[in-house]
């Protein structure tokens, strides 16, 4: 028999199945699924995938896929337990007791123990900027059984957690640390969710699921919490040049694209098929001056620097949009609540050509050139460098940008007689005490007696308002001694498709992420 229906009550049945077979498609979509390849094309090569040896972003960026470390940072970036269970306190807080989780194996099937964990922790002391200024205060690290490890400190600290949250701070085999020994990790075995497959320089980094891993049961919370690798591999592919990287997510050769120019936002953000995760907070724009050899010991030299440039044109040209600036001479950023203080910002954003003048003449500079190396992988340095080397200029500087590829600036700042200035990002770091570009031994090497007091202090330090006294103290001798030169705040823009639980925050990762299709 045959059902007859008013062409109306057709329409609206099958206007009906359309939305309900559509929204399936969408929930089918946005419901995890496991498989495939993701293909990430980031701005460059890094230096190494070893992390207790640099501080260059990108280096952990890919590397913390295949390693781990005993705590991380939740939500609201506060240290939680990861490799480890959790600790407990004694001896007024100068012993830590850590229990580490059971059951984590390395990708070659090793069991992850505590003697692996001191070895990690004991080398990234000797050997990386953070962990030289925290083993001031650690006394001695321990594997006291299995599954055990304590740390004795010289004095209470307010940063030990931070510390061992650290991207930096990953968990190599006791076996590999031995054999490595303060030289470079050529052989990157971790615990992570993705294991190390191959590195063919220029072409790409590739690492694939670890069938084998232990991810804790919680809920994902920030970095913590369970990690899921629901993509079979992921390719890490080197694109300096970002049109090309652009040109690649939009014709869908990439899932995502690493730091896309900002003036692109109004124009990609109509595109349907792309999404475009903002970073907020990201990273500061720094003009580090070389402390130790050549023109800009000359404290003077670097006051005039930083008393020529007007830094509104110069975050403009290296961001090019003003959304995702901000003008801000505070060493730590405004999301970072408490820790952000405008006391003892004296010397930010000047613009006085006078002064500069004066101050070149009283330090006797006679036109020697002010080598500045650069990179065109990360456009905001080079574009910053290249307007403030013209206001620069305006007032009698002689500037001498070279420029670079990533790799290469990140090898040269380490050697004082190659150059004068670099320019580089400061990036979001949970625990004020520890961020990289206010220590003694990171490249520039501003050694200032009163600074190195003061940090030693905020290390000790766990009253977050008396943390924030002890910043702005650190933040005055920062511009009278012009420690390093901030420019601004920025807001780094990704660009994804396909790629479907991405988490675009200050600490990039893959995990937890699949692909759509």
């Amino acid at each position: 028999m045959r059902t007859w229906c008013p062409a109306g009550t057709r329409s609206l049945t099958l206007a009906l199945l359309v939305l309900i077979v559509g929204s399936e498609l969408a929930m089918a979509q946005d419901a995890p699924r496991q498989g495939g390849i993701l293909k990430a094309a980031m701005i460059g090569e890094p230096p190494t995938l070893d992390t207790h040896t640099t501080t260059a972003t990108i280096a952990y960026q890919i590397a913390w896929h295949v390693f781990e470390t005993l705590y991380t940072y939740d939500r609201q970036y506060q240290p939680i337990p990861y490799l480890a269970e959790g600790h407990t306190l004694a001896d007024g807080g100068r012993r830590y007791t850590l229990t580490l989780r059971k059951g984590v194996k390395f990708h070659n099937g090793q069991d992850f123990t505590a003697a692996d964990a001191a070895a990690s922790v004991l080398r990234w002391g000797r050997l990386h900027t953070t962990g030289k200024t925290m083993f001031k205060t650690i006394e001695a690290v321990e594997a006291k059984d299995a599954h055990t490890l304590v740390i004795h400190l010289k004095e209470p600290s307010g940063s030990l957690l931070y510390a061992l949250a650290s991207p930096y701070l990953a968990m190599y085999p006791k076996s590999v640390v031995d054999v490595a020994g303060d030289q470079p990790i050529k052989d990157p075995i971790g615990t992570g969710a993705f294991r190390f497959v191959e590195h063919r320089p220029d072409r790409h980094i590739r690492l694939a699921r670890f069938k084998d891993y232990a991810a804790r049961s919680e809920p994902p919370d920030g970095h913590g919490g369970k990690r899921t690798a629901w993509v079979d591999e992921i390719h890490f592919l080197p694109v300096p040049d970002v049109a090309v990287r652009l040109a690649g997510i939009e014709s869908g050769e990439y899932h995502f694209a690493q730091t896309i120019k900002q003036d692109q936002y109004d124009r990609l953000k109509t595109n349907t098929k792309i999404d475009l995760p903002i970073v907020k907070p990201s990273a500061w724009i720094t003009a580090a001056p070389n402390h130790k050899q050549g023109v800009m010991t000359n404290r003077k030299v670097r006051q005039a620097m930083q008393a020529v440039l007007d830094m509104e044109p110069i975050m403009m040209a290296a961001v090019g949009h003003r959304a995702f600036f901000r003008v801000d001479g505070a060493l730590y950023f405004p999301e970072q609540g408490l820790f952000h203080a405008q006391g003892g910002v004296t010397g930010y954003n000047l613009k006085n050509k006078d002064r500069a003048r004066a101050l070149l003449k009283e330090a006797g500079y006679t036109g020697q050139a002010v080598r500045w190396i650069t990179t065109k992988e990360y456009e905001y340095m080079y574009n910053s460098a290249v307007v403030a080397r013209q206001q620069m200029e305006e007032v009698g500087f002689k500037v001498d940008l070279q420029v670079l590829d990533w790799a290469t600036v990140v090898q040269r700042r380490s050697k004082p007689e190659l150059w004068d200035v670099f320019t580089t990002g400061i990036t979001f770091s949970p625990d004020p005490a520890l961020t990289s570009n206010l220590q003694c031994n990171w490249p520039g090497w501003w050694c200032n007696e009163e600074k190195e007091r003061l940090l030693a202090e905020l290390i000790r330090e766990s009253d977050p308002k008396r943390r924030r006294a002890l910043v702005e103290r650190i933040q005055a001798v920062f511009y009278e001694d012009v420690g390093r030169i901030k420019m601004g705040d920025f807001f780094t823009m990704y660009a994804t498709r396909d790629l479907k639980g991405f988490q675009g925050n200050p600490f990039l990762h893959f995990w937890n992420a699949w692909l759509a299709r």
